[in-house]
């Protein structure tokens, strides 16, 4: 997989005058070209497709994939529907809480945390929330092809922070949706690049 380094994503924060800039890049996702089994529901069925070990998955996912070859866990957030946490591809079950995902006390406590500062809800959440040994979290979010910053994650960042949570923790990650030919045959060990950050308040 290939990462290229873009500039950084204004965001215009609710109640801040000036703008903050999150780290931006592109990842060229392995695609995935088979056909969906009939009884996915349509709102899965038209994300677009990448492959997570040979298998149909989506652009989270597949995110959610490649940092665990740098030993970060996570899961995807997912803030519509049925509103829960995955960690796999259908048919694999979601969960409700991230207790439930195995995190680790510290990593469950920085989310629940946020998810109450946020009304108890999922909106406006990062796509990926990862952790990682000793007291790293990251927040990624997930844009194809026309897909901007929303308003509930403006206000989101605008909340982390306000947690003590740091912009370096954050990346914006652009996923084209037609992969060049080049991701196609790249056989290269996949390539990750740490935006992460400590856990607020540690050393």
């Amino acid at each position: 997989m290939q990462i290229t380094q873009l500039g950084p994503t204004r965001f215009d924060l609710p109640g801040r005058v000036d703008p903050v800039y999150i780290a931006t890049q592109q990842w060229e996702l392995e695609p995935w070209e088979g056909e969906d089994p009939p009884g996915l529901g349509r709102s899965w069925a038209i994300k677009p497709k990448f492959a997570v070990n040979g298998k149909r998955s989506c652009a989270e996912l597949a995110i959610v994939h490649q940092l665990r070859g740098t030993g970060w866990h996570g899961f995807w957030v997912c803030a519509y529907g049925t509103r829960e946490l995955r960690s796999e591809w259908f048919p694999a079950p979601a969960v409700k809480g991230i207790a439930q995902t195995g995190a680790p006390l510290w990593a469950v406590e920085i989310f629940d945390r946020l998810r109450m500062a946020n009304g108890g809800k999922l909106d406006g959440f990062f796509d990926v929330f990862a952790w990682r040994e000793p007291g790293e979290v990251r927040f990624d979010e997930a844009k194809t092809s026309g897909d901007s910053p929303r308003p509930s994650q403006r206000k989101f960042v605008k909340l982390a922070l306000d947690l003590g949570h740091r912009l370096e923790q954050f990346t914006i990650i652009k996923v084209p949706t037609t992969p060049s030919p080049r991701s196609r045959i790249r056989t290269r060990p996949p390539i990750v690049v740490k935006f992460g950050g400590r856990l607020p308040g540690r050393e």
